[in-house]
């Protein structure tokens, strides 16, 4: 008993005692985050998907050659109230976020902790050096898929956006720069039944998840996908276009290359519209001020604009009249429709 009032005194005097909660909450947090990004990548989340799997099953699957230490990553997720384990020592999904994860209906859920661990991590981890003067990481080479993917997250916010746009304009062609995933041409579809066009981006293996999503969601025969790059089109794509999408993505171009791509936009559609979507600084939101430091420390990349900023870049780029739209509250997204 002794040992248990001495136990409470030492927490009651405890320095920082809030602090010293929160913290403790917050690494559990963060390691569900870990779990969750390691065992999406790693295809874990996806065969427990099909029904509850020993570890030697799921070792077999997986072609693990460490069953060891696939049952510490387990234990981790069980710890995290994702994963479960009964008696005859079958693992199976138990917390909510494992179980959304696994559904191809929210492939951004399942990305966003991918590319927590994959890129960010590595952004948080090497920024002394690079405070220090050390170059920044070319992260897009290696990771541009699983951004791509990331990106979905933001689809119940850019969705209504893009149906909006289109019921508006009634577009016949439509050009979707850095098309990503493909996933805004399909809220084109969605909201025209005639409209037809085209994604672009420069990752090949961004493109083939565009054709294949495309497929998947029976719009092949009506979208495409192509490797190109928006500032040296092929005279096939070079337009003119009713619609030209820019979703976030604009921070990938900085200085003379975002002037001169906005002017490219324009001569794109030189009669239609131009929808440049993204995150903007200035807002406080944590999310967009990590998205600022990420893109801070990626070779190529740009901070991202303010809306002052980026409505007079639009302006200078020739569109006479350009609308920023705060979609959402409480959130740092924002489009701007530039004609």
């Amino acid at each position: 008993m002794r040992y248990s009032v001495d136990l409470a005194l030492s927490g009651f005097y405890l320095r920082h005692k809030r602090a010293h909660a929160l913290l403790v909450r917050d690494f559990v947090s963060w390691l569900r985050v870990e779990f969750l990004g390691t065992a999406a990548s790693t295809g874990v989340l996806a065969a427990l998907a099909d029904g509850p799997r020993t570890v030697d099953d799921l070792a077999a699957a997986l072609d693990v050659r460490d069953p060891g230490l696939l049952g510490s990553l387990l234990a981790v997720g069980e710890s995290v109230g994702e994963l479960r384990v009964d008696r005859p020592g079958r693992w199976r999904l138990a917390g909510v976020r494992a179980r959304a994860l696994v559904d191809p209906a929210v492939d951004g859920l399942a990305a966003l902790p991918e590319e927590a661990v994959a890129y960010g991590t590595d952004v948080y981890r090497s920024l002394g050096e690079r405070l220090a003067g050390a170059p920044a990481g070319d992260y897009l080479a290696t990771h541009g898929e699983v951004v791509a993917r990331t990106s979905r997250v933001a689809e119940p916010i850019f969705g209504p956006l893009l149906a909006d746009v289109v019921r508006s304009c009634q577009p016949s062609r439509v050009l979707d720069v850095g098309c990503g995933s493909g996933v805004n041409l399909r809220h084109v579809a969605g909201a025209s039944d005639s409209a037809t066009g085209v994604g672009i981006d420069l990752d090949a293996g961004v493109v083939d998840l565009a054709r294949r999503n495309l497929t998947t969601w029976g719009l092949d025969g009506r979208f495409a996908a192509h490797r190109a790059d928006v500032r040296s089109l092929p005279d096939d794509l070079a337009g003119p276009w009713d619609l030209v999408l820019l979703m976030q993505n604009i921070y990938y171009f900085d200085g003379d290359g975002r002037t001169g791509l906005l002017r490219a936009l324009r001569e794109l559609a030189p009669a239609g519209t131009v929808v440049v979507a993204t995150a903007v600084a200035g807002t406080g939101d944590p999310a967009a001020a990590h998205l600022d430091l990420v893109l801070r420390s990626t070779v190529g990349n740009a901070p991202l604009p303010t809306v002052p900023e980026l409505s007079a870049d639009l302006a200078a780029a020739g569109f006479a009249s350009v609308e920023a739209r705060r979609l959402a509250p409480w959130q740092p997204l924002r489009a701007f429709v530039a004609r």
